[in-house]
């Protein structure tokens, strides 16, 4: 199977995000009112899309990879702490479909007649980073979302908020902390043991202070010197809640990647049909990871 198919796919997954009827926001210079981090994950719960299922009818992305310019169209449905549904064409020509789970993915490549299932691990290991499905869900339904999975009742625990760029920015490594252990490779590395960490990454939310919705992800991975920022833009209403319409995707480090995504076509808790057929005549492969 073509390598770059699958990495389309996984990018409809991981970054797309949906809306229309467009409202946004005017950036205006003021005063941010300092507050806590658990008031401020508060109210963010509160003003984050509410729903049981969630159907985006009509994508398109533009990926720019060092110059290299292509834009595809697709959908994406997700079934609430169930199931994410990817489909993908190139012009008007089906290319392919992805399911994932809380476990497993499964890819239907229609070009290439072949078939890929195996454990949501071999994702992790082909894009060298830790994601897990509610990862992927948290972004596709711009909900916050701690990537400190061990807590609970407070996953934000050890979150530490600022105001940046006239924003509240929760974080999960305090600054001064970051720029000391990431300084020297002896002390990341104590860092990491202490923290039972062995594949770090600092979390940065940057949550809007009039509505309360996530409007930037930034994820520094220590281990592949890889930073993926993720903004979200042109808010609309949507089941008496805000969601972004377009996003921006950014991805330095020792490659540069770049998507823009437009979304329409968005409706919550109608989708009925989340069968996923994979042909019993295409051909099995496995997921090579280099």
């Amino acid at each position: 199977m073509k390598k770059g198919i699958f990495f389309t796919c996984i990018g409809l997954i991981i970054f797309i995000l949906a809306g229309c009827k467009h409202i946004e926001k005017v950036v205006i210079e003021k005063k941010v009112r300092p507050m806590s981090v658990k008031r401020v994950v508060r109210l963010v719960n509160e003003n984050e899309l509410k729903f049981n299922t969630l159907s985006v009818k009509k994508v398109s992305l533009t990926i720019n990879n060092d110059g290299n310019v292509n834009t595809i169209r697709g959908l994406y449905k997700i079934k609430i702490d169930s199931v994410i549904q990817v489909s993908a064409q190139k012009l008007t020509i089906p290319v392919g479909k992805l399911e994932v789970d809380a476990d497993s993915f499964r890819v239907v490549y229609y070009l290439g007649k072949a078939v890929m299932v195996g454990p949501i691990q071999k994702i992790n290991d082909l894009i060298g980073s830790e994601i897990d499905y509610q990862t992927i869900q948290s972004i596709l339904s711009n909900h916050i979302q701690s990537l400190k999975q061990d807590q609970k009742e407070n996953k934000f625990k050890d979150y530490v908020l600022v105001i940046e760029e006239n924003m509240y920015k929760i974080s999960s490594i305090r600054e001064r902390r970051f720029k000391k252990i990431s300084s020297k490779e002896g002390k990341l590395e104590r860092f990491k043991q202490r923290n039972d960490e062995e594949h770090l990454v600092k979390q940065d939310i940057f949550v809007d202070p009039d509505l309360f919705v996530v409007r930037k992800l930034v994820y520094n991975d220590f281990d592949s010197e890889r930073i993926v920022a993720i903004e979200f833009s042109e808010f609309m209403g949507l089941g008496g809640h805000w969601f972004p319409g377009k996003i921006h995707i950014s991805i330095s480090g020792k490659k540069k990647l770049e998507l823009y995504v437009e979304l329409s076509k968005i409706t919550i808790n109608d989708e009925k049909d989340f069968g996923f057929s994979v042909p019993s005549k295409y051909k099995r492969e496995e997921l090579r990871v280099n």
